[in-house]
This record gives C-alpha cells, sequence and structure tokens, in this order.
C-alpha cells in the first residue's frame, strides 16, 4: 500500500476534547458508584447522602446538551435511587441494589475506558 493511504485524517481538537471528558466522567462515575456500594452498605446514612448526590449530578448528564451524557447519566442516577432505595426500602431490596450497582459501576469503568483509548488514538492522529 501506498504512505498516503495508511495516514489518517487528524481528529479536530473538539472530537478530542469530548472523549478525554468523557473518558475521566464515565472513570470518575464508575469509581463513584463502586465507592458508593462500599462504604453505603456499610454506613447506612452516608449510603443515602452519597446516593442522592449520585442521584443529582446523573440525572444533570442525563439532562445535558450533549447525548454522549445521556446513557453515563442515566446509569448514575439510578445507582443513586438504587443506593437510597436499598438503605430506606425493605431490606429483600438490598441484594439485588448491590448487583446492579456494581454492573453499572463496571459499565461505566468500561466506557470511561473505550473513551480514553478512543481519546489516546485521535492524540496520535495529530502527532
Amino acid at each position: 500500500m501506498n504512505e498516503l493511504e495508511n495516514r489518517s485524517v487528524p481528529v479536530p481538537a473538539r472530537t478530542l476534547e469530548k472523549q478525554g471528558f468523557a473518558a475521566i466522567a464515565n472513570l470518575v462515575g464508575g469509581f463513584f458508584l463502586l465507592a458508593l456500594g462500599l462504604v453505603g452498605g456499610r454506613f447506612p446514612i452516608v449510603g443515602i447522602i452519597l446516593g442522592a448526590l449520585s442521584a443529582v449530578f446523573g440525572f444533570a448528564a442525563f439532562f445535558s446538551k450533549d447525548s454522549t451524557d445521556r446513557k453515563p447519566g442515566a446509569i448514575l442516577a439510578a445507582g443513586g435511587i438504587l443506593a437510597v432505595l436499598s438503605r430506606t426500602g425493605a431490606s429483600f431490596f438490598r441484594p439485588l441494589a448491590g448487583t446492579l450497582l456494581t454492573i453499572g459501576a463496571f459499565g461505566l469503568i468500561a466506557l470511561g475506558v473505550w473513551n480514553g483509548i478512543k481519546f489516546i488514538k485521535g492524540l496520535k492522529s495529530r502527532a
């Protein structure tokens, strides 16, 4: 193949900015949900407070202008609501909430890693 055919078009700076921010935000959200599951299970009052914060930040992301923020925002908001309900609701709800929190956390972390990989590839295309 020709050397010119192998060259990729540089990724625009705005796209790189979105991918980098999404990677960091998803990783932070995923680790926050993991911490919420761990700390919230041992300290119910802290779990309620962190769950409410998670729900507020999740709803803020869900209702943002950028469509790429909606899915992670929905996961974060649902995780916060699950954490609050598991601490204030019936005890049979706690194992389900813990499982769903863990699944959501690992999903956000995977999404953050994926966006980070895209960000790094985009940076390499600009070099």
